[in-house]
């Protein structure tokens, strides 16, 4: 009986290796070989002796010889062993790794519960949560974790004896370490945030320096700062028509960009790169590389001055077009934009709209105080209904993204406006969400006592009234949770909803008088855990006597910056 080809050492096929004539009278037979596996003679690693041909010979032989390497243990694996790994398996080595690592930083919190069971949601959880994340969507609930009264004392540290003027922008580092402002007066300070030192000032300087002092710092209002997601470069914008650039690291200046026409109203940097986004009252968006130093390209299509910009980690931008009442949605690498129409009106049929609405969901949210003064909100809002008042939003000032789909703004009329990129108009309207001040005789009441006006007892229909506009947005990317701020003496936390009803709910109020021209909130891992599913919120505020882009009010207050540090409570209410 002739051997069967399995078995054979060296056997060669019709196709030539080396230069190596083929040696026909080596071929077996075809059904001999059959007949040899169905008797069972031919064994193999797995499930038998391995074959007689392993030990033995040096020739290449044919792909029948080739191991079978998908029962290898992993541990075992050998260099040339992983070249050979496929696609599949590497996903699966790479998918238990991170679980892996996951487990490990949910450990400390299974600990206080069941480990078994709450270990797997936890991993469940956060695995959800990742995914939900690369989607660019928000999935993360923690607004309610700070739904708690915050002390003054005890959360805020006020960083003073900085500024001369009043404080127009504020930005904290991605750590939460460092505490970046600017001012009127053109000076950059650089606070440490726990100790509410100087670390390094930057002075403004005069017009007419000469070189190289001249583009060493800005000589007029410095409007607008950002710090890249890395933490190495700060950027800063202001009425000299100037972007300056700085190291984080190294303290010093690094670049100044002329090429903006007119004053520089919002910088942004994009997550995950050191790209930089910039827009200005010349009409104008531009995209720089601060990594190369260098400038990349210019959007065109708002129609009057741009102030305020927000981006994310696509490539792409929001900005608002003040007075020409648009949000334009930028897509840079497809060279589009979309085109969104504001100007809310605040009227009495949309009033009793709201009203209806906010019955029929839970009114007990949030904190007290949050809770006081959405009541007092509700009785504004009567009032207004009473009469035939209107009041349309004629600017829209600022914007910030809560995902890479869905936005907040904030204008003139006192309104915060919950916008979709799938609609062309707003998905949820809060009419009045900062209050009122009143105008009587034409003359606006701007005393302490009268500072606020929006919850007296005043008939609406006995004065002129005027809403209190939004000065300031910030929101935790991809998390429930966003800030707004105007001159009433208030930060409001709000809540997204859950669920198909789009909105959004009062879940905690922050006291902070004087003007609010700038937010900025950064998430911080408590010891350093990176994987810590409860994270503390470092929320820094802006403080001015003036609105950040002129001077039609003045408030008796310091120019500081304030900082809130605010831990997650245990605690926490119902979606």
């Amino acid at each position: 009986m002739a051997k069967d080809r399995f078995l054979t050492q060296g056997v060669i096929t019709k196709r030539q290796r080396n230069g190596k004539p083929v040696d026909s009278a080596r071929k077996p037979n075809q059904k001999q070989g059959q007949k040899a596996k169905q008797s069972g003679h031919v064994t193999s690693k797995r499930h038998g002796k391995p074959n007689e041909s392993d030990d033995s010979g040096d020739e290449v032989g044919d792909i029948e010889n080739l191991e079978h390497r998908h029962d290898i243990d992993p541990d075992e694996m050998s260099s040339e062993d992983e070249l050979l790994e496929t696609a599949a398996e590497k996903r699966l080595r790479l998918a238990k790794d991170y679980i892996s690592k996951i487990k490990e930083s949910t450990e400390l919190e299974a600990d206080e519960y069941d480990a078994a069971q709450i270990d797997r949601d936890l991993v469940a959880e956060r695995l959800m949560t990742d995914a939900l994340e690369r989607t660019g969507k928000w999935s993360r609930r923690i607004a309610d974790m700070f739904a708690y009264d915050i002390d003054e004392v005890k959360h805020m540290r006020v960083l003073k004896n900085g500024h001369r003027l009043p404080v127009t922008c504020v930005a904290l580092t991605p750590d939460g370490r460092f505490v970046y402002s600017g001012s009127k007066d053109g000076s950059l300070i650089k606070w440490q945030r726990d100790t509410g030192k100087v670390l390094k000032m930057f002075p403004g300087q005069k017009k007419k320096n000469p070189p190289p002092d001249y583009n060493r710092g800005h000589w007029d209002h410095i409007l607008c700062i950002a710090v890249s997601s890395d933490g190495r470069y700060v950027a800063t914008g202001g009425r000299d028509r100037r972007i300056h650039i700085w190291s984080v690291a190294d303290d010093k200046h690094l670049a100044a960009f002329h090429q903006h026409k007119d004053a520089i109203t919002g910088l942004v940097f994009r997550r995950g790169f050191n790209h930089l986004y910039s827009c200005s009252a010349d009409r104008m968006v531009k995209l720089w590389n601060i990594d190369e130093l260098a400038y990349m390209d210019t959007l065109f299509g708002h129609q009057d001055a741009i102030v305020s910009i927000d981006a994310l980690q696509r490539e792409s931008a929001v900005t608002t077009g003040g007075r020409d009442k648009t949000v334009r949605l930028w897509k840079i690498a497809d060279e589009a934009q979309l085109l969104f129409r504001a100007g809310a009106s605040t009227d009495q049929h949309r009033i009793v709209k709201t009203m209806k609405e906010a019955q029929q969901l839970d009114s007990d949210i949030g904190t007290l105080a949050a809770q006081a003064d959405s009541e007092k909100h509700n009785e504004t809002l009567r009032k207004l209904a009473a009469t035939e008042s209107s009041l349309s939003e004629t600017s829209v000032d600022v914007v910030t993204m809560i995902d890479e789909e869905t936005y907040v703004t904030g204008g003139d009329s006192g309104a915060l406006s919950l916008w979709s990129i799938h609609k062309k108009k707003p998905v949820f309207i809060h009419h009045v969400a900062h209050g009122l001040y009143p105008c009587v005789g034409g003359e606006s009441k701007q005393s302490e006592e009268d500072a606020d006006t929006f919850h007296d007892d005043v008939n609406v229909d006995e004065r002129i009234v005027r809403p209190r506009w939004i000065t300031a947005l910030a929101a935790v990317a991809l998390t429930d949770l966003f800030f707004s701020a105007s001159s009433d003496g208030v930060v409001r936390m709000w809540r997204m909803r859950s669920g198909k009803v789009p909105g959004f709910d009062l879940v905690n109020v922050i006291r902070v008088d004087g003007f609010i021209n700038g937010l900025s909130v950064r998430e911080i891992s408590p010891n350093g855990d990176i994987l810590a599913s409860k994270k503390d919120i470092v929320l820094a505020v802006a403080v001015g006597q003036e609105h950040r882009l002129g001077r039609w009010e003045k408030v008796k207050v310091r120019n500081v910056v304030k900082v809130f540090h605010l831990s997650p409570s245990r605690k926490t209410l119902s979606a």
